[in-house]
């Protein structure tokens, strides 16, 4: 699934691609991809430009110069695509934008887990699922005050869309093994120190997948994303990498390296 790092590519993609162009056609081959009308997309898409992006976590929102500002998630597999000879639309592009100079924006959507939404308000939208300030942008103060109340597993609470958005399965087993914390080990036990070397690590593994394009083989040979399967080998300590369940998701750690308390 698309997390933070890949979203950010796909921000960057289309900022460099589709922006200030005027929209002249809006099509989909299956209006459950879209969570307003297709009468809805067509005028407030139609005969304006996309001007802006803004990613949030997981989520992309793109003004334009109408009234409405569309919501882009990618789900599973979904991802931007800009081309111009109609024959090179993508098998799966099941949203296209057509653009006045002749390009076209396809949104590629294999598996139809991602969608497309018309908004009035980015912060209303926030608040209305409780997303916080992204993981990339959010601040030491705000991490700790998000996780002051928490009495459950660190590994559950980073994946909290309300404490650091953006923040998915893989990317909290690479925060945490980058700080050498144990996945179960209680919010309310972690020092002050602990928690800031969370944020820190949180931080440095955004940095690091956005700066590799989320290329996984590209990262330092000390993360566990290259590892992170039972019975793999640790880096630090040369043992075996452990998985269980925690908060309902697969979890891969390393005992010996993070020790619980």
């Amino acid at each position: 699934m698309p997390e933070l790092p890949e979203v950010e590519g796909y921000k960057v993609y289309i900022d460099s691609t589709s922006l200030h162009k005027k929209i002249s056609a809006f099509e989909c081959r299956d209006a459950r991809l879209l969570k307003a009308s297709l009468a809805d997309f067509e005028k407030h898409l139609i005969n304006q430009e996309l001007t802006e992006t803004q990613r949030i976590g997981k989520y992309l929102f793109v003004k334009t110069s109408g009234k409405k500002i569309l919501v882009i998630h990618f789900g599973m597999t979904g991802r931007p695509n800009y081309y111009k000879e109609k024959e090179d639309r993508p098998k799966f592009g099941h949203i296209v934008l057509t653009f006045e100079n002749g390009f076209h924006f396809a949104f590629e959507n294999k598996r139809k887990f991602g969608w497309w939404d018309l908004i009035d308000s980015i912060e209303d939208y926030k608040a209305a699922r409780n997303l916080s300030d992204d993981a990339r942008d959010i601040t030491l103060e705000d991490f700790k005050a998000s996780l002051r109340k928490r009495k459950t597993f660190i590994k559950a609470v980073l994946m909290d869309q309300s404490v650091a958005a953006g923040v998915g399965n893989w990317m909290a087993d690479d925060i945490l093994y980058q700080s050498k914390i144990h996945p179960e080990q209680k919010v309310q036990d972690l020092s002050e120190k602990n928690l800031e070397a969370v944020f820190n690590a949180m931080k440095h593994v955004i940095e690091v997948a956005i700066e590799n394009d989320a290329h996984h083989p590209d990262f330092p040979e000390d993360f566990l994303i290259h590892n992170r399967k039972e019975g793999a080998t640790c880096f630090h300590t040369g043992t075996a990498i452990q998985k269980i369940k925690v908060g309902g998701r697969s979890t891969y750690f390393s005992s010996k390296w993070q020790i619980l308390d």
